[in-house]
């Protein structure tokens, strides 16, 4: 097997087309920043501590009602 000579510059040999992002003038479309990311995670986070102290604390009312507090 001889050693080409010149190499396939397209990024998306395999993937198909609906996983491949749009290519404007100076690169991707529509693809997530690295930031967006972040923000998203740390808002995931905050968004289930505050669902988990939310459930605590009707968990909380309910049994003190019960117990007659």
């Amino acid at each position: 097997m001889r050693p080409r000579i010149w190499t396939d510059l397209s990024l998306h040999d395999r993937t198909p087309v609906r996983a491949q992002p749009e290519v404007g003038e100076w690169g991707p479309l529509r693809v997530v920043t690295t930031r967006a990311k972040r923000r998203w995670r740390w808002l995931t986070v905050i968004v289930a501590l505050a669902a988990a102290a939310a459930l605590f604390t009707v968990g909380r009312l309910i049994y003190s009602l019960l117990m007659g507090a």
